[in-house]
């Protein structure tokens, strides 16, 4: 009897913890850090980047490829996953303690990791996978070496990108609540604030038109510049009308980096209250995306720049967007005066803070207000949304936008390829897919070969990038996430083939480890590449970034004095390359 009320008593004190919607603070002192040097950040977790928020942290390794990597607690393998762009070489191992680490850019792994993998290579005949290992195949132990780290996949420099998952719910936490320790005594920078009025009889300084200000110091000289944006100090005044909505671009620094990386946390204070509030400590991969309805994505369309808003659009449903009951957009009472605080923190706890204050101004009509272009069509976030004519359909689904947004829907025939081109425009981005379906033209389908090599393509500037397409019927239908400019290519050239550090038929150096060569392709891109050396499959690993095709030499396959080397290149629409060549050794 007094084991079972024991066992209730137990119970019940575990309740509260299993029904606590509170996730932190995370178990600090459970891992010991993935490499064995001074932690320094390039890359913040969470920090804004293109379509995502980064999902780790990118720690430093001294801008060299081969600083080893360790398992910061005992666990196993549990999946393995290569290509050509992303993570490269990534490594993903499920520990005992309910968490799971993500190793991405790696160069290599560890002796036994490596041996697993080329065995698996060899036999697909194949250099891109994504496997899931086995329970127990792979074991580890805390602190025993898994990889080195390198610059695969679509790294812009040597360095480690490292994150923290919970294993049952897969979500992406910030490694420093895990003991990571970085030196910091940095505080947030601000660079620049955006004020935007909201609707058509609000204002900033007289004008309903978004307003960009570059933070200076209190004592640097204000110049007018043409073209430039506005300037702001610490406690000046704006005049506003109506309703308005804020924005931020800021950037963190620590210890012996230039590089500039995200925020950790964020406060806007109206009047010393808290009026909105975003800090991400965890996430989903899959809402990464809702980074697009974070930020104001018409400026960063046009300007590269990442302005966190604080306003909330409808169907932003990232649930770390913290807001205010008012939907981050401000109200201005007659004649009223509002106190404007941004307090930035890093997660050392520095903290920047930055106040200005808002006059509320009568509205008057503005002339420099610059009339918009009325809009051919408005797609609803809250409904599905079609566009049709006789030569194309474009659904964009349900909940596939964060608000309601114009488009602007146009069409033209190319006058050399009598192929139309189509405009679908706006300012706004897409979260999921729009579906296109194009009816090819009658001197396309009539010709069988040549509707074989059919792509849809999108028009960017002087840049003509495939975003591929399946052939139904007498349609072909693509899907994409960015509304653009498209039409149909005909790609007929096959891939290209050019070895970089050897000559066929001339000797190579005694001590080279690998032989390099160059692939590309001209619109479809690479789908396929195998290579043959003396009539064997060899495993030539392939870096998308820069083109290039790799053969770690093994003596036991390159054996002869004179070798052959065949290499097989194939596009997406089946046009095929290749070439044949004599490797010479010493």
């Amino acid at each position: 009897m007094k084991i079972q009320l024991l066992i209730k008593l137990f119970l019940l004190l575990l309740i509260p913890y299993f029904a606590s919607s509170q996730k932190y603070p995370y178990p600090k002192t459970q891992f010991r850090a993935p490499i064995d040097r001074q932690l320094n950040i390039s890359g913040n977790f969470a920090e804004l980047r293109g379509n995502h928020f980064h999902s780790g942290i990118d720690l430093r390794i001294g801008e060299r490829e081969g600083e080893k990597v360790y398992s910061p607690e005992e666990g196993e393998v549990s999946r393995i996953k290569i290509q050509a762009y992303g993570g490269g070489k990534n490594l993903y191992i499920r520990h005992i303690n309910g968490y799971t680490t993500v190793y991405m850019h790696l160069q290599n792994f560890s002796d036994k990791i490596e041996k697993y993998v080329k065995e698996y290579q060899y036999e697909k005949q194949t250099y891109e996978f994504d496997l899931q290992i086995p329970k127990g195949k792979l074991k580890l132990k805390k602190g025993e070496l898994i990889a080195y780290a390198g610059n695969t996949g679509s790294s812009g420099g040597p360095h480690l990108h490292y994150e923290i998952r919970d294993t049952k719910t897969e979500n992406i936490i910030n490694p420093q609540h895990f003991g990571i320790e970085i030196k910091d005594t940095i505080a947030p920078n601000i660079i620049s604030l955006l004020i935007s009025p909201e609707g058509d009889y609000s204002r900033v300084e007289g004008i309903n038109e978004k307003q960009t200000y570059k933070i200076i110091k209190p004592d640097a000289l204000t110049p007018i510049i043409q073209n430039s944006k506005k300037q702001i100090k610490q406690y000046d005044t704006i005049n506003v009308t109506n309703q308005v909505s804020f924005g931020i671009i800021a950037f963190d620094k620590s210890e012996n980096s230039t590089s500039r990386n995200g925020i950790y946390s964020y406060n806007l204070n109206i009047d010393d209250n808290l009026f909105w509030q975003f800090k991400i400590d965890e996430f989903s991969f899959f809402d990464s995306r809702y980074i697009n309805a974070c930020i104001d994505y018409e400026i960063y369309s046009k300007t590269s720049e990442r302005y966190l808003i604080t306003k909330k659009l409808p169907n932003n449903q990232f649930q770390n967007f913290y807001n205010c009951e008012d939907g981050g957009i401000i109200t201005m009472e007659p004649n009223a005066i509002k106190k404007i605080e941004y307090q930035l923190q890093d997660f050392k706890g520095n903290t920047t803070t930055f106040i200005f204050y808002l006059q509320s101004t009568p509205s008057f009509p503005s002339s420099l207000h610059s009339p918009q272009q009325t809009p051919t069509h408005i797609f609803q976030w809250d409904k599905d949304n079609k566009i049709e004519d006789d030569q194309i359909q474009i659904l964009v689904p349900k909940n596939s936008l964060y608000d309601n947004i114009p488009i602007n829907y146009s069409k033209q025939i190319d006058s050399q390829t009598l192929v139309p081109i189509f405009q679908i425009l706006s300012p706004s981005p897409l979260h999921n897919n729009m579906t296109l379906q194009i009816q090819i033209p009658n001197h396309i389908k009539d010709n069988s070969k040549l509707t074989k090599k059919l792509v849809v393509a999108s028009l960017e500037g002087k840049y003509i990038i495939s975003i591929g397409g399946k052939i139904d019927g007498d349609k072909i239908i693509a899907k994409t996430k960015n509304f653009g400019t498209y039409t149909l290519k005909i790609d007929t050239i096959a891939p290209t083939i050019a070895p970089k550090n050897f000559k066929s038929n001339k000797p190579i150096k005694p001590q080279q480890k690998a032989l390099t060569l160059t692939i590309r392709d001209n619109l479809s891109s690479v789908a396929k590449y195998n290579a043959y050396i003396n009539n064997k499959w060899v495993l030539m690993e392939y870096d998308g970034k820069s083109s290039t095709l790799i053969y770690n030499i093994n003596p036991e396959e390159l054996n002869q004095k004179t070798n052959t080397l065949k290499v097989e290149i194939e596009d997406k629409v089946g046009n095929k390359k290749q070439e044949i060549y004599k490797i010479v050794r010493r």
